[in-house]
């Protein structure tokens, strides 16, 4: 009989210990997320990488419409970023994601190859720690490009893409890659190695 007393009253203590842990500790949020665009393509990408509750925020890339080169797409994305940290976009979230494509031209050989690559940033918003990473990159018709530049650069490739291919301006990559890599999921594995890679 005493031992069973015991055993209550150690069962009773034991479940005022786990109630009072959780007051303390509320059960795990889901995180919030704020990416730097309204583009379909980059949110999915973002609650597929992140798991996570995603704000989607217009915010300016202050470059082309069609970047070109590693230096014009990396610096949208920064120009992106900071658009949403000034403002109050971010706030209450737990991380700020900046994607920004370009095409990029591969030196070397008598060929001209062209590759579109997304470049993203990630910051924690809370520590200020950020990671920057880019995604696989996918080759780019060179008669297309031929095209774009010919037209006056206006617009982007893939507006020159989406005439020839029949295909998504915003996403000719699975029309490129015969239907194995979306634009958003070629994002999803660049943003989940900007992630891994946070200091």
């Amino acid at each position: 009989m005493l031992a069973w007393r015991y055993a209550a009253a150690a069962a009773a203590a034991v479940s005022a210990a786990v109630v009072a842990y959780r007051m303390r500790h509320p059960a795990h949020r889901r995180r919030r997320v704020v990416v730097c665009s309204t583009s379909k393509q980059k949110k999915a990408a973002v609650e597929a990488a992140l798991s996570a509750t995603v704000i989607s925020c217009k915010a300016p890339s202050l470059v082309s419409d069609q970047p070109i080169g590693l230096d014009e797409t990396l610096r949208g994305a920064k120009n992106r970023l900071a658009a949403i940290l000034e403002g109050s976009d971010a706030e209450g979230a737990d991380l700020a994601v900046a994607i920004e494509n370009g095409v990029m031209r591969l030196l070397g050989g008598d060929e001209e190859v062209w590759v579109d690559i997304a470049v993203v940033l990630l910051r924690d918003l809370a520590t200020g720690a950020q990671s920057v990473s880019t995604s696989a990159g996918v080759q780019f018709p060179t008669a297309a490009v031929g095209d774009w530049a010919e037209a006056g650069g206006e617009g982007t490739i893939g507006d020159v893409l989406a005439e020839s291919l029949a295909c998504d301006k915003q996403d000719p990559h699975v029309a490129l890659t015969k239907g194995s890599f979306s634009r958003a999921r070629l994002l999803e594995n660049a943003i989940r190695v900007a992630q891994a890679s946070l200091p």
